[in-house]
C-alpha cells in the first residue's frame, strides 16, 4: 500500500466554514406531511409496543394492514417532542445535519485535497442536502452512510479503519429505517472493488475478503428486525414498498432526476436545483475523467452505484452527494493543486477575520431561517379549515388532500378518519390510492370516488383539480373556504345547512403541530 496523501483538515483550517455549511443544510426548518403521522405511531409503540395490525385513521381501508419499516425514529421522534416540543425535533435534526457535514468534513479530509477544495464543494454539497434534510426518518438514513463512507475514505488512504462499526451501525440503522441497505450496498460494492483491484495489482484477495466479510456480518446483523416485535415487518415493508409500480409515478420524490429536471416550472427554484444537482455531479464525473489515477478506485464505484440511484429517484441525490464529496475534492485537488501551492498564504490575523466574519453570517442564517426559533413552520396546511370544523362540531370521514391527511388525522374532531394520508402504499391499498388520484387528477372516475365511499367532507387546495370537481358535484356544497383550503359537504348534511354557509375565511400561519 502506497502512504496516503497528506491531511488536511476543515476542522483544523477553518472551522466556520464548517459551521457554515451545516446552517445551511439545516436551513429548511418546515414540518414535513408525515410528521403528524410519525410521533401518533411513535406514540402507540411506546403505549403499547407495536402498533394497531390495521388502518385505525383510515375510512377508505380500515383493515387494510399497517406496514412500517422505522419503528425506533418513531420512538425517538414521538418521545422528544412529548419531552421537549418542537424544539426536541429540531435539535434532531441540527444534531444528524450537523454528525453528516462533520462525517462528511472528515471523508474529504481524507483526500488531501488543498482546503479551498474542500469548503468549496463542502458548501456546494451544503446547499444540495438543503431539500433532503427534513423532520424524517431519513436524517439517520444520511448520518450513518455519511459515517460509513468516511469509514471507508479512511481505509482507502491509509490502509486501515476501524470498517467493523460498520456492524453495529447497520444493526441499529435497521430499526431506524429501510435506507440501511444503502449502507450495505457502499460496503459491498467497495469490498468487491477493492477485491478486484488488489487481485489485479498483484496484492492477493485478503483486503477484499476482509471488507466483504464486514459487509456480511453487518448484513446478518440485520437479522436483529426480526427479534424485535415492532421491526418485524421491515424487510417485508421495504420489499413491498420498492416493487410498487405505482409509486415513481405519484410520488414527487420518486420520481427519476432527469424527469424532475425537465418536467420542473421554467425559472422555477425547483428547475435551479436540479440543474446545481447535475451540474455538480456532472463537474465531480469531468475531475475524474480528467485526473483519472486518484487512488480510489473502490470510492468511485461507490460514487457511481450511489450515483445511479439518484438518476433513479431524486430522493437519493443526498445520499449520492455524500458519496461523491470525497470523490469530487480528491480529483479536482489533484487538478488544482498545482495553482494551490503557489497561490500566497493568507496572514494568521486575516485568517482570524475571516472566520469571525463567516461564523457571523452562519449565526446570522440561522437566526432568520428559524434554526434559533422554538417553532416549526407548516404552511400550506389547512389549519383554520380544521379550526373551523372543530368550532362547528363537525367530523367524520374527511376526504383531504394527500398531504393533509396526517394534519387532519391529529387534528380532527373525535371520531375523524381520512380517505388517504402520506403513507401512501404502506397504509392502504392499490385501488384506494388509484381512486383517490382519479378524483385529485380529475380524471374518469372521480365522481365515482365520492360515491363509493362514505365520504362527509372533502377538504382540498382550492386552486386544484379537485376543486374543480367539487364544484361541478350538485350533490356537494362547498361550506368553508380560504386561500389555503376549500371545505365541502354533502347538501343533505347538517353541515350544508349552517347558517352563513359557504363561510370566507382567512388562511393564518401555521405550526406544527
Amino acid at each position: 500500500m502506497t502512504a496516503g496523501p497528506a491531511r488536511i483538515s476543515l476542522w483544523r483550517y477553518s472551522p466556520a466554514i464548517i459551521l457554515f455549511a451545516i446552517v445551511i443544510a439545516d436551513v429548511r426548518q418546515l414540518s414535513d406531511a408525515d410528521l403528524w403521522v410519525h410521533i401518533l405511531s411513535g406514540r402507540e409503540l411506546l403505549a403499547h409496543g407495536s402498533l394497531p395490525s390495521t388502518n385505525i385513521y383510515s375510512y377508505s381501508a380500515p383493515t387494510f394492514r399497517w406496514l412500517h419499516h422505522e419503528w425506533l425514529s418513531e420512538v425517538i421522534l414521538s418521545s422528544l417532542f412529548d419531552s421537549f416540543g418542537p424544539f426536541g425535533l429540531k435539535l434532531l435534526k441540527f444534531i444528524c445535519t450537523a454528525g453528516t457535514i462533520s462525517f462528511v468534513v472528515l471523508a474529504e479530509s481524507e483526500t488531501g485535497a488543498p482546503a479551498g477544495v474542500q469548503a468549496t464543494i463542502l458548501v456546494v454539497a451544503a446547499v444540495i442536502l438543503v431539500p433532503s434534510m427534513q423532520f424524517r426518518p431519513q436524517l439517520f438514513d444520511f448520518f450513518a452512510l455519511s459515517a460509513i463512507v468516511a469509514m471507508l475514505c479512511r481505509h482507502n488512504w491509509r490502509g486501515t479503519a476501524p470498517l467493523w462499526l460498520a456492524i453495529p451501525i447497520v444493526a441499529i440503522w435497521s430499526n431506524l429505517h429501510g435506507g440501511f441497505f444503502i449502507g450495505l450496498t457502499a460496503m459491498g460494492v467497495y469490498g468487491t472493488a477493492t477485491l478486484l483491484q488488489d487481485i489485479y495489482m498483484g496484492r492477493g484477495p485478503r483486503r477484499g475478503l476482509v471488507i466483504l466479510a464486514i459487509a456480511a456480518a453487518a448484513a446478518a446483523s440485520t437479522l436483529c428486525t426480526f427479534l424485535i416485535p415492532p421491526a418485524r415487518e421491515t424487510w417485508f415493508t421495504l420489499i413491498y414498498s420498492i416493487r410498487n409500480p405505482t409509486t415513481a409515478g405519484t410520488i414527487t420524490d420518486w420520481k427519476p432526476l432527469i424527469a424532475s429536471m425537465t418536467t420542473a416550472p421554467r425559472g422555477s427554484l425547483e428547475k435551479k436545483y436540479f440543474f446545481l444537482v447535475l451540474s455538480f455531479f456532472g463537474a465531480a464525473v469531468v475531475s475524474v475523467i480528467l485526473k483519472p489515477k486518484g487512488n480510489d478506485a473502490p470510492l468511485i464505484a461507490v460514487a457511481a452505484v450511489l450515483l445511479a440511484t439518484a438518476f433513479a429517484a431524486q430522493r437519493n441525490i443526498a445520499i449520492a452527494t455524500i458519496a461523491v464529496v470525497p470523490v469530487f475534492a480528491n480529483h479536482l485537488g489533484l487538478l488544482l493543486r498545482r495553482h494551490e501551492a503557489t497561490a500566497p498564504a493568507t496572514p494568521r490575523a486575516g485568517r482570524f477575520v475571516m472566520e469571525a466574519l463567516i461564523a457571523i453570517v452562519a449565526i446570522a442564517i440561522a437566526r432568520s431561517s428559524g434554526i434559533l426559533k422554538p417553532g416549526i413552520a407548516a404552511p400550506g396546511y389547512p389549519a383554520d379549515a380544521v379550526n373551523f370544523m372543530n368550532r362547528h362540531a363537525l367530523a367524520g370521514n374527511v376526504l383531504a388532500d394527500y398531504a393533509w391527511g396526517g394534519f387532519v388525522i391529529w387534528h380532527g374532531g373525535s371520531g375523524t378518519k381520512v380517505f388517504i394520508d402520506s403513507r401512501y402504499d404502506l397504509g392502504y391499498p392499490p385501488a384506494v390510492i388509484a381512486d383517490f388520484l382519479a378524483l385529485d387528477r380529475d380524471e374518469a372516475g372521480a365522481a365515482r370516488t365520492l360515491e363509493a365511499y362514505p365520504t362527509d367532507f372533502v377538504l382540498t387546495n382550492p386552486r386544484g383539480r379537485e376543486a374543480t370537481v367539487m364544484d361541478s358535484q350538485r350533490d356537494w356544497r362547498l361550506i368553508y373556504r380560504d386561500d389555503a383550503a376549500s371545505l365541502y359537504a354533502r347538501v343533505n348534511s347538517p353541515a350544508a345547512r349552517l347558517d352563513g354557509v359557504p363561510f370566507k375565511g382567512t388562511a393564518t400561519r401555521a405550526f406544527f403541530p
